[in-house]
């Protein structure tokens, strides 16, 4: 059947090299538009949809805008679904701590501290970073939200403890529990969060007989961490009784003892960093030393290799 016996939809009409063509008149003004389409029943299915767009684009209709954010409203909606999300305390608190300053008072250029001025790129950054997941959430819920352009990416520490340092800080401490928790990060680089108050079941021996801690990560999926028999010695000392504290307590209390020993800008996660540069500096490959931290191959390379060129013997060119 010819296409010109198949009847075309209201204003919509054949030109003369078979193409079909919108055209109507609206308020005395001729509104055409080339349709590019040649077949009559799929320009039917589309002509309500094609008319719109033709007398839209004829008179420059703004596309209804995207709902104002009330940020405030917004801001709490976002805390309450991320604690929904099973988000730690401490993101949480990231959260509601970075975005608030932004919402107050933008990027900071100046912080109080020590009665002296100054602000890290890494605050900014991570100020710049969390507000953007906020901005990326009200997007998907049709707010006009605008991304925070520049660097997200914290700087990275590059601290790590002398065998000299850990043992100076590790002798001023009294409770012996607390001692062997830090010497437990020491020899098996584990997270505050995975073994402030280990349980006793995730202690688990494989078909060699070695032990191992299977423990939820950091974004909340599993991990082996790997005892070696220098963790294990302090186990069996306990008889394989876990210590129990806080992440808080044990942040707040490496920190005490080490300025006790006159040791400063240390952190917990410096005994971290100290395991995975250990193992680095003795020729472990940087894959291994992923698997044992429990981190991808590229973020072991951007955290750990930097910290090598420290070690090269003096040389010259």
């Amino acid at each position: 059947m010819p296409k010109k016996s198949v009847k075309l939809a209201k204003n919509f009409y054949y030109n003369s090299t078979g193409s079909i063509e919108f055209r109507k008149m609206i308020r005395g003004e001729l509104i055409t538009g080339r349709t590019g389409i040649t077949d009559p029943r799929k320009l039917n299915k589309l002509a309500p949809d094609i008319a719109n767009r033709f007398i839209n684009e004829h008179y420059q209709l703004k596309k209804p805008s995207k709902k104002q954010p009330q940020s405030r409203l917004l801001f709490e909606q976002f805390l309450i679904s991320k604690q929904k999300q099973g988000c730690s305390y401490h993101t949480i608190r990231s959260y509601r701590t970075n975005i608030n300053k932004y919402l107050k008072e933008g990027i900071p250029t100046t912080r109080e501290r020590s009665g002296n001025k100054f602000v890290s790129k890494s605050y900014q950054n991570a100020i710049r970073r969390d507000f953007n997941i906020f901005a990326r959430w009200c997007q998907r819920r049709g707010y006009d939200t605008k991304l925070l352009k520049g660097n997200v990416k914290s700087e990275s520490r590059m601290r790590v403890l002398s065998e000299s340092e850990f043992e100076s800080i590790i002798s001023v401490i009294p409770n012996t529990s607390l001692a062997d928790c830090y010497k437990f990060i020491y020899y098996t680089g584990a997270r505050r969060k995975e073994v402030h108050a280990p349980k006793s079941e995730w202690l688990r021996q494989n078909n060699k007989g070695d032990y191992y801690l299977q423990v939820i990560k950091k974004g909340g999926s599993p991990r082996i961490i790997r005892i070696n028999n220098q963790a294990l010695h302090i186990l069996k000392k306990r008889e394989f009784v876990f210590w129990d504290f806080s992440m808080d307590w044990i942040t707040r209390a490496f920190k005490k003892y080490s300025n006790e020993v006159g040791i400063t800008d240390v952190q917990v996660h410096d005994i971290r960093r100290t395991f995975g540069y250990n193992l680095l500096v003795n020729g472990i490959d940087i894959a291994i030393i992923a698997r044992l931290l429990g981190i991808s191959m590229k973020v072991a390379e951007e955290h750990y290799t930097p910290l090598l060129p420290a070690n090269v013997e003096d040389f010259t060119i």
